[in-house]
């Protein structure tokens, strides 16, 4: 995993890969990189009598974990997300033994933990008595289940059973259907927008993104899984230049809009694998800017030149939403475009310039290594913009069969081209040419979008798959790949702005102004501070460390110092006075 950077500051991830959890010590790794649980059993006096009396306890967790999930829902009641989740319910379970909000915040728990498998969860969360105490289950229901169902199947016991199976959990989470899973997420960002988390002018970024499953999967209509034949390298990650081969690709596709000053996606849009990107994105644009309207607007939208169509830019163009895009090599205003900066480099450099054209260059000290070893180089990045160069395809419809017609007025696009960029990654193209809709004169404008829009690949689809396991379904459906994408983007931008909101109320308490979450968190931490939750038989208690050490019969010097004793312990919790010689 690589180093988190700015801690102090927003915990900022570039380019990071949040940790795997597959032990319950992972969990606590995890939370810690991402940032009053209650249950019906709590018993603190007949707890401290027992540690008293037989010296022995059936197991001690600090409260760390427990406490941040706890924070977290918190945090979705009191921007108003609480009744989104309640009403995920399909209402088609009959005699159900408990809520289906349980399921729903199981599965938060499962995407914001980083729990690959669904298996894995029994290990990790169903069977952690702190954890599925957040929940609402007690010590005795994780220990032997919270009903008998499955048991009689079982050839061989289990120490402890959990609250639920993975399975029961899996099977109930994929019924939600499809408008109550979209109708969440939109609701999610809808509340985070009245909270203020957005700028109030968006500069989006639209990608697609393919959600691999095997042909084995079943779909909700009966029909093959959805395919697509490509050229892929076996392994891009390890050898990038390994040869293409022609290889026949299963799953979906999900659609991205992304805010990436906050971190947060504002929309997505699901289908085939097989379908266009150009298909859904507009209608996946559209619905962000609802998400967010009359809180934010977005101003610009940066995408991939696979979105390269006059129909879908047009319509974009015509909502006054600035497009930008790379143009392709074959275009005709590709060619002209590079033409015209060539001319525009040459007159630069005779002190001259351009009608139309603005050169500009820009250079950035980037330091490599560090200690005495550290390197700084200087990148220059050289970009021409070009005003009003003429486009025939950019129009409704996409044809250009109507160019010859005598009212045929083509499209006025502003035109930015790259001729040096220092740093570029290195499948980057030579003097790629980006084009827009935006009137602003500035080159770097446009290139600093495109910037943005990798940001899209690196920072949030690949981490909603390595971090976030977007393509570990909990069912091997369709039905399980839609609603790990719906959670896994609700819970990728909930944590975001969880994580902002809270740097936000820490900043107001210095400046000494309180808030909601500030007060809440304060109580919180003044709770657990220093604190484990023990459980004995069917009880479980909430102690201080020494006071555990101390019910066990061992003195702390430093607390014997300040009068603590064993005794005060236990009149603490109430426990009559007993001989403790």
């Amino acid at each position: 995993m690589k180093k988190k950077l700015n801690t102090d500051k927003g915990d900022l991830y570039i380019g990071c890969m949040l940790c795997k959890v597959k032990v319950k010590d992972d969990l606590h790794t995890r939370l810690a990189e991402l940032s009053s649980w209650q249950t019906a059993t709590r018993d603190d006096g007949h707890v401290a009598k027992t540690l008293h009396e037989t010296r022995t306890m059936d197991q001690v967790y600090p409260l760390n974990e427990a406490a941040f999930f706890d924070e977290l829902f918190h945090y979705l009641k009191d921007i108003g997300a609480w009744e989104l989740l309640e009403n995920l319910d399909p209402k088609i379970r009959e005699g159900a033994s408990y809520p289906f909000l349980q399921f729903v915040l199981f599965t938060i728990m499962r995407c914001v933990g980083g729990i690959e498998s669904m298996s894995g969860t029994h290990d990790v969360l169903l069977t952690d008595e702190s954890l599925m105490g957040v929940l609402g289950f007690n010590a005795v229901q994780v220990r032997d289940g919270s009903n008998d169902r499955g048991l009689s199947r079982r050839t061989k016991p289990v120490e402890i059973r959990g609250a639920f199976s993975y399975e029961t959990a899996a099977d109930n989470i994929v019924a939600i259907g499809k408008d109550k899973l979209a109708a969440m997420l939109n609701g999610v960002v809808r509340c985070l927008a009245q909270q203020g988390i957005f700028p109030k002018k968006i500069d989006a970024v639209l990608d697609a993104t393919d959600d691999e499953a095997t042909p084995n999967y079943s779909t909700d209509d009966g029909r093959p899984v959805p395919s697509v034949t490509r050229e892929k390298r076996p392994d891009v990650r390890y050898n990038r230049h390994a040869k293409k081969i022609k290889v026949t690709v299963f799953g979906w596709k999900v659609w991205v809009v992304w805010e990436s000053v906050s971190r947060i996606p504002l929309a997505i849009a699901i289908d085939g694998i097989n379908v266009s990107d150009n298909e859904h994105a507009y209608e996946v644009l559209t619905q962000a800017r609802k998400n967010v309207e009359g809180y934010a607007t977005i101003r610009s939208v940066a995408l991939d030149r696979g979105f390269l169509d006059g129909d879908l830019l047009s319509k974009i163009d015509r909502d006054s939403v600035i497009v930008y895009i790379p143009a392709k090599s074959n275009l005709a205003i590709t060619a002209d475009a590079r033409e015209i900066a060539r001319r525009a480099e040459q007159s630069a450099a005779e002190g001259k310039s351009v009608d139309g054209c603005t050169y500009k260059e820009r250079l950035k000290k980037v330091k490599h290594g560090a200690g005495k070893n550290a390197t700084v180089e200087e990148q220059k990045t050289v970009l021409v913009g070009i005003r009003e160069l003429p486009c025939d395809w950019w129009r409704e419809g996409g044809s250009s069969s109507t160019a010859n017609s005598k009212s045929f007025e083509p499209k006025l696009l502003n035109a930015t081209v790259v001729l040096r960029w220092d740093g570029a990654p290195a499948d980057a193209e030579k003097e790629v040419v980006f084009l827009t809709t935006d009137p602003a004169g500035n080159p770097f404008v446009a290139f600093d979008a495109y910037d943005d829009r990798s940001l899209i690949e690196n920072t949030c689809n690949r981490e909603a798959k390595e971090s976030w396991f977007l393509e570990h379904h909990p069912k091997r459906s369709e039905a399980g790949m839609r609603v790990q994408a719906y959670f896994v983007f609700m819970c990728m931008g909930l944590v975001s702005a969880f994580r902002s909101y809270k740097e936000q109320a820490e900043e107001a308490e210095l400046k000494g102004e309180d808030t909601g979450i500030g007060r809440y968190r304060r109580q919180l931490e003044m709770k657990n501070r220093d604190k484990v939750v023990v459980f004995c038989d069917e009880h479980f208690g909430i102690f201080r460390n020494f006071e555990v050490v101390m019910l066990l019969g061992a003195t702390v010097r430093d607390r014997a110092l300040m009068g603590e004793s064993q005794q005060k312990v236990l009149e603490r919790y109430g426990v009559p006075r007993v001989d403790t010689s």
